[in-house]
């Protein structure tokens, strides 16, 4: 498996642990710090949100949100 696969698997559950849903905002350090304290760089969690955002799933927001407009990736 892939380093950005394995982000990817990461950043997911951690959103779904936050209860990220269509309509709703995320803090980024809610996702960000955790997962660097597990061992990703910002880098490889930027790449993995830059993604999502192209997929139209979340788009980054004003105040360092994250803002959830799609059903999160299986």
């Amino acid at each position: 498996m892939s380093r950005f696969a394995e982000t990817e698997i990461a950043v997911v559950a951690r959103l779904r642990t936050l209860k990220a849903a269509p309509e709703t905002a995320i803090n980024l350090s809610d996702v960000a710090e955790p997962m660097r304290a597990a061992g990703f760089t910002s880098d490889e969690i930027k790449a993995v949100l830059d993604a999502l955002e192209q997929d139209r799933i979340l788009s980054y927001g004003p105040g360092n949100r994250l803002l959830i407009h799609g059903e999160l990736p299986d």
